[in-house]
């Protein structure tokens, strides 16, 4: 037996086989219809590209300048630059980074629900037999597999053009494939799930304010992403439980680079000394203890909201009363 589920506009209804579940069935239907988009594949590719040219652009994201005092008391100058590929490098370009992805989310997550109300199409929505629950999970499912597959776009775009920059560049580093993966996983991943689960959730419980959630997001990942950290400065050590807990990973990446400051000692003369060392130290794996628990610990209030939201969802209701 079968049971035919409401499809889009201009879309074919296609029956749900009830062995898949009516979870599974919503998100099979859901991966269906954006597979089978044009523009959802061509925004993909327009993402991807975007993101290579800006790591293109932060390729060298910035220069340490040290002074010395040379045999005679005279004094010198010395500079070497920080590779964006590098571990060092991505802690200070990954929140701007990152940051372009999250002005994406909330519009690829938020509408996972309320696309229904847009289309004038939730009352027949809830005429059909899928439970709440599995109408709701089922959709939020197929946003977060969407938006991690943007977020593994990031991650493909920064190895990329790590290795582009290796080839083209002299004397540019490799990445660092360990230590792009760990911030990976530890700031990108646990910031698009939390984004797009709070989007998600919030505009689902209230269509309505659907874009006022939406700018509630972004001007709130802004502020914390670059405003804070900037009006902070570079050099202030930020208090230890805000490098842990900060979802931007502005003020985490600050915490962090603290252990890649470099003192040279006597022996560093030069240039291209200062570089070898500049080199030792921007390729070390960033340390793990105290941030990457509290960031994946983030994962779980998303899910919680999306719970509440899949409990307090109901179908009948005037939404746009």
């Amino acid at each position: 037996m079968s049971t035919t589920v409401l499809t889009g506009s201009g879309q074919q209804a296609r029956p749900i086989d009830r062995r898949l579940g009516p979870l599974w069935s919503v998100l099979a239907w859901e991966i269906r219809r954006l597979s089978a988009s044009r523009l959802f594949w061509s925004q993909a590719i327009g993402l991807l590209g975007f993101l290579l040219l800006l790591t293109w652009v932060l390729r060298v994201p910035g220069e340490e300048i040290f002074i010395h005092r040379g045999p005679g008391l005279q004094t010198g100058v010395m500079s070497a630059f920080v590779a964006g590929a590098s571990p060092d490098g991505l802690l200070r370009i990954l929140p701007t980074i990152l940051l372009v992805l999250v002005l994406l989310l909330p519009f690829v997550c938020a509408d996972g629900v309320t696309r229904d109300v847009t289309r004038r199409t939730h009352e027949l929505v809830a005429t059909t037999s899928v439970p709440t629950w599995a109408y709701v999970w089922g959709r939020y499912l197929a946003v977060l597999a969407t938006s991690l597959g943007l977020a593994l776009l990031l991650l493909l775009a920064l190895i990329a053009m790590g290795e582009i920059l290796h080839l083209a560049i002299a004397n540019y580093p490799a990445p660092v494939i360990g230590g792009t993966l760990l911030l990976w996983v530890g700031m990108v991943v646990p910031a698009t799930v939390l984004v797009g689960g709070v989007g998600f959730a919030l505009s689902t419980l209230a269509p309505r304010f659907s874009v006022l959630v939406k700018v509630v997001i972004l001007v709130g990942w802004i502020v914390g992403a670059l405003v804070i950290p900037i009006s902070m400065g570079w050099r202030m050590n930020p208090p230890s439980w805000y490098v842990d807990w900060d979802p931007t990973s502005g003020i985490t990446a600050r915490g962090l680079l603290a252990a890649y400051r470099v003192n040279p000692g006597p022996s560093i003369t030069s240039d291209a000394s200062l570089q070898q060392l500049m080199l030792s130290v921007e390729n070390k794996i960033p340390t793990t203890t105290g941030w990457l628990g509290p960031h994946l610990l983030l994962i779980l209030p998303a899910l919680a909201l999306v719970l509440m939201a899949s409990l307090g969802y109901r179908r009948c209701r005037d939404v746009l009363s």
